[in-house]
């Protein structure tokens, strides 16, 4: 396992600290600033992004906290999995408060075996070393068909990460990866159907169409993960849902996340 920072599936979660030094609102989510993700544990291949906020850490005259961070990940057994830190970050506070967000995520490897993990995450802060610890735990599921590293951005690149909410006039791309998919007995390609469909707030979707895709040639060999996106057009203010969906069509199965989507006048 690889990761940035830290973490990996706030299933069950078990928050300890000193007095003064909290960490707050953790929460998976759908790549870097994305929107909240189910507790349904995650699939080899996927990139797992944890976020949250911490309170209470020192910060000089200018607003900057220095902490360090150690992440580690059992398995069942009790056994570490993987181990990192503590490495020490420099966080900036430029509007105030006694909070700073954090982020972080953690690549989970094709091969990981399938089963329960556990994530124990602690900060200390470097000002007055006081610590906070965050525990967590969760699964790795089989591998199947499924909808893997899924986040917005603001390019369909996936070098800008965006939240899921913008306003009339800009645009959001959803980046995702398809893995575990079948191919075909002559031309050795998967065959694969995508389709994007937005709801509004009371579940119409906004067009009577979805929009389609298809991926069936060009798949090198070795590929264990096809990356694909949809862009959108954000032209009205509104409260909507995004589905994402994939279908094998060698295999029949499918898969389908959603997304919610705010979007705001600039004025």
């Amino acid at each position: 396992m690889r990761t940035s920072l830290a973490c990996l599936l706030a299933l069950v979660a078990f928050p300890a600290q000193d007095d003064g030094l909290e960490i707050v609102n953790p929460r998976g989510t759908y790549g870097f600033l994305g929107a909240q993700r189910p507790k349904t544990g995650v699939l080899p291949g996927d990139v797992f992004f944890f976020a949250f906020d911490l309170k209470g850490v020192k910060q000089d005259a200018k607003g900057k906290a220095t902490f360090s961070l150690t992440t580690e990940v059992t398995n069942g057994k009790g056994e570490t999995f993987f181990k990192e830190g503590p490495r020490v970050s420099v966080a900036q506070n430029f509007l105030g408060g006694d909070t700073v967000p954090c982020a972080a995520h953690l690549e989970i490897p094709s091969n990981t075996p399938a089963g329960e993990y556990a994530l124990k995450v602690t900060i200390v802060d470097q000002a007055t070393k006081k610590q906070a610890v965050f525990q967590a735990k969760g699964k790795v599921l089989k591998p199947e068909f499924g909808l893997v590293r899924v986040g917005t951005f603001a390019d369909a690149a996936g070098l800008v990460p965006a939240a899921p909410l913008g306003v009339v006039g800009s645009s959001l791309y959803v980046n995702f990866a398809v893995t575990n998919f079948q191919r075909d007995g002559d031309m050795k390609q998967p065959k694969l159907s995508l389709s994007l469909r937005i709801l509004d707030d009371k579940g119409a979707p906004t067009l009577k169409e979805p929009l389609t895709g298809t991926v069936k040639d060009n798949v090198a060999e070795d590929a264990k993960l096809i990356p694909l996106h949809f862009g959108i057009t954000l032209n009205r203010v509104g409260q909507f849902t995004v589905e994402v969906t994939a279908t094998d069509e060698v295999s029949g199965k499918s898969a389908k996340v959603t997304l919610p989507l705010k979007v705001t006048s600039p004025h």
